[in-house]
């Protein structure tokens, strides 16, 4: 008698570029389970992706922190090669960011700079245990358990730092403009990628937008950015330092490592004798995701239904805006205990309108010849913008269309 399948797939949590993703069950004796993540290999009948499978599986098999999410087995699941990972009970930043939205507030800025300290402390212990650079340091990519803890997931496409690659590999929207100019990345990538994600948590807007991925990396090639106080007038002066260096666009500017920025934030949120903790954190998102589904009636009642599309605008970091002359409605009441960890004087920012989308799909690695529009594009990109001139691409709508993957 067969004996019964060790992992059980229960339902499609979502696809990436290199697979797709199930919630499922490691099934023991006398009806023993325990939830787990499976990562089921898109293209199975493709070497080159097997081979980088394999590899994403031994990369993650030596990492062991407490900011990223483990593996715990390489398998077989009904006749596919999978990965089984930790099940993480929580919210990406994407649905934090969702959850803000609706809520008409902007995230605290202690708490988004708090969260980006923990990335930090992931990315430099990858680095300093084997030089490994993530390459898709995304909302999507970092995850917030019940009980405040912060995890960098999702390793499939990282490579070792320096590599230079045949083709594009990671989100548009997120790429640092080595990445697309010379295909090359280094740990000083991610720190980039990770400013971007940093500003859309404290503006809860897109850093570079675009309706094509030719429209996005234009503007990560420019290199030039909006103000995020051009949103959020209450980041400090000290978080505008952290922001402004992680996006430098020269990697000789930025902070020299992972460490350093988290040095940074830690700087910001602790100097002043106290800040937040996992607890913090926790409680944080507690207040945003109350329990009971009529809590949960309400707050859909009251929140936007779609996250329109917003033309992007090329404006030079500094202070031209303020929230005066937006109409900006007044900040949610804030309850708090009397044991909590203070956070700041005001945890939610009022927000003016919905303007967050969602992410674009990674591409893969050596996704094939169609991305050499986009190669092209990287290479004239960086000719313009060396030159001090914005070029336009004929037919770069059609040809980024061609080149995205899921």
């Amino acid at each position: 008698m067969p004996e019964p399948a060790k992992y059980k797939i229960l339902e499609e949590l979502g696809a990436g570029g290199m697979g797709k993703i199930y919630k499922g069950h490691l099934v023991g004796h006398a009806d023993f389970q325990r939830p787990i993540v499976i990562k089921q290999l898109k293209h199975a009948d493709e070497p080159g992706h097997v081979k980088l499978f394999v590899e994403e599986a031994r990369r993650y098999a030596v990492l062991d922190h407490e900011n990223i999410g483990r593996i715990f087995d390489f398998e077989q699941v009904q006749g596919q090669l999978c990965i089984i990972l930790e099940y993480i009970d929580g919210w990406s930043v994407v649905e934090f960011l969702q959850r803000h939205e609706a809520l008409g507030c902007l995230p605290d800025v202690e708490m988004s700079v708090f969260i980006v300290s923990r990335v930090c402390r992931a990315l430099q212990y990858v680095y300093e245990k084997s030089a490994i650079v993530h390459r898709d340091i995304s909302p999507s990519n970092i995850m917030m358990t019940r009980e405040g803890t912060v995890k960098l997931i999702d390793f499939g496409i990282a490579t070792h730092s320096g590599k230079r690659e045949s083709s594009l590999t990671g989100k548009p929207a997120y790429m640092a403009p080595e990445m697309v100019v010379e295909m090359r990345a280094d740990n000083r990538s991610d720190i980039f990628s990770l400013g971007a994600v940093l500003f859309e948590m404290l503006t809860l807007r897109r850093l570079f937008l675009g309706n094509t991925t030719t429209e996005v990396l234009e503007q990560v090639i420019a290199g030039q950015s909006p103000s995020p106080r051009s949103y959020n007038p209450s980041i400090s002066d000290d978080v505008m330092s952290i922001l402004r260096r992680a996006l430098q666009r020269d990697p000789e500017k930025r902070f020299e490592s992972a460490a350093a920025m988290g040095e940074a934030c830690e700087h910001f949120l602790y100097d002043k004798g106290y800040g937040p903790t996992n607890l913090t954190l926790k409680q944080y998102l507690t207040r945003l995701y109350p329990e009971g589904a009529a809590a949960d009636r309400d707050f859909d009642s009251e929140g936007p239904t779609y996250f329109p599309v917003i033309q992007a605008s090329l404006i030079p970091i500094g202070e031209g805006f303020t929230m005066s002359a937006m109409g900006a409605p007044k900040p949610v009441p804030v309850k708090r205990d009397a044991g909590e960890t203070p956070v700041s004087p005001t945890a939610f920012t009022p927000l003016t309108a919905p303007m967050h989308t969602p992410a674009p799909d990674t591409l893969a690695p050596d996704p094939g010849p169609e991305t050499k529009a986009l190669e092209k594009l990287g290479k004239t990109l960086s000719k313009s913008s060396q030159a001090g001139t914005k070029t336009v691409v004929a037919g770069g709508k059609k040809k980024a269309r061609a080149a995205k993957r899921s």
